[in-house]
């Protein structure tokens, strides 16, 4: 990770936290786990903030925003979590002792990178370290909760260009997760682009393709931890109230995949409609 930049570093280090944090609390607190871990003050902030994104970027064409929740704690807030609530995490992450210093430092330098203030490199290099030994230790942790997780990658979320996605903290299946609801209308012309983040636990490239039946756009290549964009133009072959869009995911150039021709997937449905008359 070292060859990041420092936003995209800090990026994929936070997913990886908050991916690690639900499923750690998930597992111990059951599924009221975000009362365990927050006040009612935070929670109502964080759904504030939900609100508050989604009047903001509803009116300019998302459809959909991230749930409350994690999603939308700031760093420190997670930080702040992680302190009180280490045990779950341990597991992941070693002794708190150790692991929690580099959880404050990893939020000082953000506080940097968000806004805008140049990183000498060497800050950039203890932010890129920090923020690869954070997202391997998750990554090899996730991967004991599957059998075979230390062999194959995993998708840890796709989010299409209207906001709505699909995110994985546990290979259960083949599927990673769907959009199954048709509460998207498009025309031919139209275009819809998906932002992809997989993770191997080698560190190897990732392959995405995005298919409809037998005809697709090709391949696209990421490095692991890395978002792919995908991208699917509407025709008229596409035509039906049932239109789905699947996404494959492998390891690149691997001889060997979860299930047979790729390790994992996703599945995006949308109506396609006639094309908009001009009269």
């Amino acid at each position: 990770m070292t060859d990041l930049e420092p936003a995209l570093a800090l990026a994929s280090c936070e997913t990886a936290l908050r991916e690690l944090m639900t499923s750690s609390y998930m597992q111990e607190y059951g599924a009221g786990w975000l009362n365990r871990v927050a006040t009612s003050d935070r929670l109502a902030a964080w759904e504030a903030r939900e609100n508050e994104e989604m009047r903001a970027r509803g009116p300019k064409g998302v459809l959909a925003v991230p749930n409350t929740g994690l999603s939308y704690a700031n760093f420190y807030e997670l930080v702040a979590i992680a302190e009180k609530h280490w045990e779950p995490l341990a597991p992941a992450f070693g002794k708190r002792a150790s692991t929690l210093p580099l959880l404050k430092r990893l939020d000082n330098l953000r506080n940097a990178v968000a806004h805008n203030r140049p990183l000498l490199q060497f800050e950039r290099d203890l932010l890129a370290g920090i923020a690869g030994q954070i997202r391997n230790q998750v990554t090899i942790y996730m991967s004991t909760h599957d059998e075979v997780g230390d062999i194959y990658p995993r998708i840890e979320s796709i989010m299409d260009s209207f906001g709505r996605r699909v995110e994985s903290s546990q290979v259960t299946g083949e599927i990673a997760g769907s959009v199954s609801t048709y509460d998207v209308v498009v025309h031919p012309g139209d275009a819809v682009t998906f932002e992809c983040q997989g993770v191997d636990p080698r560190d190897r490239d990732i392959s995405w393709r995005l298919v409809r039946w037998s005809r697709g756009p090709g391949e696209t290549v990421s490095r692991s931890g890395q978002p792919a964009t995908l991208r699917w133009e509407f025709s008229e072959e596409d035509v039906t109230e049932t239109f789905t869009l699947g996404i494959f995911m492998s390891c690149y150039e691997s001889k060997y995949h979860r299930f047979g021709s790729f390790d994992h997937r996703a599945h995006f449905a949308y109506r396609v409609r006639p094309p908009r008359r001009n009269d």
